[in-house]
């Protein structure tokens, strides 16, 4: 497989120059829409934004490049103050990812850094020329500096970091490859810078998607039990009722809460609850059926959303929960610790909102603890 992909690489880095740069101003140009689109739907992910940003800046370096060689020695001055901020703005943009990454702010000689390459990048192109190797090692110290912040990040634990500091090692090993071959140090085929920001486009693409939707899939879940939270849960019902309205069949609700809970942390401690929750979740995972969504409503309270499911079924569903969690002994601390749990349920009528139905699932299970708790009440 590795003497394929070298022999895929060697073909894509063998095309002519002109058909390379090409290909390359497609992949920046579909980099930077999909992340930019993806920035439009959520505001807050700024790492998409930035990294639309760096496309766009290595789109501008590749096609003003491809006009510089078109018309050298005759190419207008703008053409070469784009080029310029091209560098500069891809840079800067790529330095900001890293920091995104990270949760940490650039600090104030980054921003004096990036503020320096962003100015200096016209004022090269267009009046001074000679400052252009300035700007080039600038954006060299920026580069350095993002990679170095992302294998940092990546050593205290961060995925997505790992991932983005592996495309700069790339690119960076592509860039130093192609000084070389600008020195004639060793025949060393054209087009390798490319190849670098794709490669770190590609992985810093996919390292963000891969993050945001952990962190989405962490949003609708309750870090102590695994369980969906409320959010979550009122989600997974959207889709639930509108698969229903559509097939026309029965969903259900039940609503528990375990007895006489504040006596377990009286006696044994937060630690305790906390270790009864988790048991207690596990059991009403593993007695509920694929299509059944569990969920910590709040506190010691858990719901469960059965589709397919009128009330009888719904009953049946609940006492089987409730047997499984009557059955528990949890082991804490040298203690045994067991507990049991009431259940209310109520199935959804078209004409009843979630929450009407929530309600009533509520009042049945206020009933199941007004006839002595650890039962089911509908």
């Amino acid at each position: 497989m590795l003497g394929t992909l070298d022999h895929v690489i060697g073909s894509m880095v063998a095309l002519p120059a002109e058909l390379w740069e090409a290909f390359g101003a497609g992949v920046y140009l579909v980099f930077g829409v999909i992340n930019l689109d993806l920035w439009f739907r959520r505001r807050d992910r700024l790492g998409h934004l930035w990294l639309a940003g760096s496309s766009a800046g290595a789109l501008m370096v590749d096609i003003t490049g491809m006009i510089l060689r078109r018309l050298e020695p005759t190419a207008p001055p703008w053409v070469q103050v784009f080029n310029g901020i091209g560098v500069a703005v891809a840079t800067v943009c790529l330095f900001e990812l890293v920091c995104s990454l990270g949760h940490k702010q650039a600090g104030r000689v980054a921003r004096i850094l990036q503020s320096f390459v962003l100015i200096l990048a016209p004022i090269a192109g267009l009046l001074l020329p000679r400052l252009l190797p300035v700007l080039l090692l600038g954006c060299f110290v920026l580069l350095g500096w993002a990679m170095a912040r992302a294998f940092r990040a990546a050593r205290e634990g961060g995925r997505a970091p790992s991932m983005v500091a592996k495309g700069f090692l790339v690119l960076t090993v592509c860039l130093i490859l192609d000084l070389m071959k600008e020195f004639h140090f060793a025949p060393i085929p054209s087009g390798l810078p490319i190849l670098g920001f794709i490669v770190l486009f590609l992985t810093s693409t996919r390292s963000l998607i891969d993050r945001f939707g952990r962190e989405e899939e962490a949003s609708r879940t309750d870090s102590l039990t695994g369980l969906l939270n409320r959010r979550g849960f009122l989600e997974a019902t959207d889709g639930a009722l509108t698969r229903s309205r559509r097939s026309r069949r029965p969903v259900s609700i039940v609503l528990s809460d375990l007895d006489h809970f504040k006596r377990v942390n009286d006696s044994f401690g937060h630690a305790a609850c906390d270790a009864v929750l988790k048991a207690v979740a596990d059991a009403i995972r593993s007695s509920l059926r694929s299509q059944d969504v569990a969920a910590r409503w709040g506190g010691e309270e858990f719901i469960l959303l059965l589709p397919d499911t009128g009330k009888e079924g719904a009953m049946h569903v609940a006492e089987s929960t409730r047997a499984a969690v009557s059955e528990l002994v949890i082991n804490h601390d040298g203690s045994r610790i067991q507990v049991t749990l009431s259940l209310g349920v109520a199935e959804h009528l078209a004409d009843r909102s979630i929450e009407e139905t929530v309600a009533q699932a509520d009042a049945a299970l206020y009933k199941a603890k007004e006839e002595g708790r650890n039962r089911v009440a509908g």
